[in-house]
């Protein structure tokens, strides 16, 4: 059996080692016991986020792709290419994480499963192209105009994102400026207004 254990897991072997390191480092006691704890869960929350990294990047990626992969497959699907012909040209088309989804769903296409199969396992944000593909295949309707409607609302949506992105980064930007700037607007601002009071009230 190889391989190593699960992640979680191992996030909280090496989280529960470090604390260790720590206690160990310094002697034990009490200081050694609160700072252990306090080191296992900050190592804990650093490791939990180095291991969501590459998922939180392939999920961007494929927020990003799927407007491309809606005018993509539109094309295709005018030109009279079969759905499962028309996803593989696309899945091969467009790279990463979407790509591969796509060309699973092409493949069971290829195998004669039905819409609702082939498109069972597609996660957000791609259930909103299986949506709109199953619903005309049920209805009999062009599937062109809507796959243009979907690709325009979420390219909407990546701008909202990416908005919301670039506004959270200059409230973090800014927020060291804010920590250096307090204490400053503490010593001259507020103490001398405290001390001039005391000194009334009390002189």
């Amino acid at each position: 059996m190889t391989g190593g254990p699960p992640g979680p897991v191992r996030r909280r072997v090496e989280a529960a080692a470090g604390a260790l390191a720590v206690f160990a480092l310094l002697g034990g006691g009490v200081l050694g016991t609160v700072a252990a704890m306090a080191g296992g869960v900050a190592l804990d929350r650093v490791l939990r986020r180095a291991g969501d990294e590459p998922e939180r990047a392939g999920a961007a990626q494929v927020h990003a792709d799927l407007p491309v992969a809606c005018d993509l497959l539109a094309v295709c699907l005018a030109a009279g290419t079969p759905v499962g012909e028309a996803l593989a040209a696309v899945a091969g088309s467009v790279p990463g994480p979407l790509g591969d989804r796509l060309g699973q769903v092409a493949a069971l296409y290829r195998l004669g499963a039905t819409p609702q199969r082939a498109w069972a396992g597609a996660g957000p944000p791609v259930d909103a192209l299986a949506r709109v593909v199953v619903r005309a295949g049920e209805s009999g309707s062009s599937v062109v105009p809507a796959l243009a409607r979907l690709a325009v609302d979420l390219r909407g949506d990546e701008r909202v994102r990416v908005d919301a992105a670039v506004r959270r980064a200059g409230v973090w930007v800014l927020a060291p400026l804010g920590l250096c700037f307090l204490p400053a607007f503490l010593c001259l601002g507020v103490v001398p207004l405290v001390l001039g009071i005391a000194s009334d009230v009390f002189g």
